[in-house]
């Protein structure tokens, strides 16, 4: 009976591997051991990071300054990419259309029979963009709609729309239908994203 604990080699075990509120006769946390593991959460994973400032600051100095980025943020600022234009649809009054947004594959034989092609369901393979939108009121002559490679404007006198695309299109082969009946525009967008043509 070597190998046996005395009963005070038990005790002291038991006071090494006691809760620190053991006292509490609350069960529901007692399966859970309470380590400093469970207070980590995801912006405590990886490095902390210094975003690099350049420009004149308050001393005079054209130095760098170094700030450190928000460890709970989710992306830094430098990762937002800024819109090159000035964007007044904030505070104009008319109103904002709703937009019905499908995206579109072009599918041959050989992809639905045969399966050759490495396409999937997912947006990543679709080769267009279809945007629809009611323009309730509204005449084809009053509808003014401006594209560029990642936004699109329409105005016209009773709505507005400053839309950032979700994609970079191709602004030569892209077309706007006009359905008087319905006072409806359709534009039909062709992506022109930086790896199509892995997926193509």
């Amino acid at each position: 009976m070597d190998g046996l604990l005395s009963a005070s080699d038990m005790r002291g075990l038991v006071d090494l591997l006691k809760y620190p509120d053991a006292d509490n006769d609350s069960s529901s946390d007692d399966d859970l051991p309470k380590s400093g593991i469970s207070k980590l959460g995801p912006g405590d994973i990886g490095k902390k990071v210094k975003i690099k400032i350049k420009g004149n600051s308050k001393k005079g100095g054209g130095d760098e300054q170094e700030e450190k980025g928000d460890p709970l943020s989710i992306w830094d600022l430098s990762e937002v990419p800024e819109v090159p234009y000035s964007d007044d649809a904030v505070t104009d009054p008319r109103i904002k259309p709703e937009c019905d947004i499908k995206f579109k594959q072009m599918v041959g034989s050989e992809d639905v029979f045969l399966q050759l092609s490495a396409k999937t369901p997912a947006t990543a393979s679709c080769e267009c963009m279809t945007i629809t939108m009611n323009l309730e009121g509204e005449v084809k002559d009053d509808v003014d709609c401006h594209l560029t490679k990642e936004h699109l404007d329409i105005r016209s006198p009773r709505y507005r729309l400053s839309m950032p695309l979700p994609h970079p299109v191709d602004t030569e082969s892209c077309t706007a239908e006009w359905d008087a009946d319905h006072c409806k525009l359709t534009l039909n967008l062709t992506l022109n994203r930086e790896y199509d043509y892995v997926n193509f």
